[in-house]
C-alpha cells in the first residue's frame, strides 16, 4: 500500500506514526513522508527589500525545521520498513491543500495524520488540518487523536 505520512514534528504526529506502525503497517508498504512549510504572508507597506529578506530567512528556517521533522519520522519508520520503500519531501503551501494534492499526485492509498484534538472554537479560529484532509483526500485517511 502507498502510504503518505504528514508530520509537523508535534507529539500528535509522532503518536500517529507510532499508531500506524503498530496497527496498520505491512512490510510491503511504500511510504512517503512529507512536512509542509506554510509561507509567510507579505507585509504591505514595508520598505523595499525588507520583506524579501525576512521572507527568505523565514523560509530557510522553516525548511530547516521541516527537514528535522522529516528526519525524525524517517528514523522511526526506518526501524521497521525497508529503506528503499521510504521517501520524503518538504512541501511549500497550505498544509491541507499541499497534503491532499501530493497524495493525489503520488497515488497514495492512505494518508496518516495526527490530530491536536482541538475543540469547536479552536478549530473555527485555528483551523484543523486533519479535518480538512479527511474531507478532501483522494484516499482513506488514518487520523490519530491524542
Amino acid at each position: 500500500m502507498k502510504v503518505l505520512i504528514a508530520t509537523d514534528g508535534s507529539v500528535h504526529s509522532e503518536n500517529a506514526i507510532d499508531r500506524y506502525l503498530g496497527t496498520v503497517f505491512t512490510a510491503d508498504d511504500v511510504i512517503r513522508i512529507v512536512s509542509v512549510v506554510e509561507p509567510a504572508t507579505h507585509i504591505i507597506g514595508a520598505p523595499f527589500g525588507v520583506v524579501d529578506d525576512y521572507y527568505e530567512k523565514f523560509i530557510a528556517e522553516a525548511r530547516r525545521i521541516a527537514e528535522a521533522h522529516i528526519l525524525e519520522a524517517k528514523n522511526k519508520v526506518s526501524s521497521v520498513a525497508v529503506d528503499g520503500n521510504i521517501s520524503a519531501e518538504i512541501l511549500i503551501g497550505s498544509p491541507c491543500r499541499s497534503i491532499v494534492d501530493d497524495a493525489a499526485a503520488w497515488g497514495a492509498e492512505l494518508i496518516v495524520v495526527g490530530s491536536h484534538g482541538r475543540g469547536f472554537w479552536e478549530r473555527v479560529y485555528l483551523g484543523s488540518v486533519s479535518n480538512a484532509v479527511l474531507h478532501h483526500a483522494p484516499c482513506s485517511v488514518f487520523i490519530v487523536r491524542n
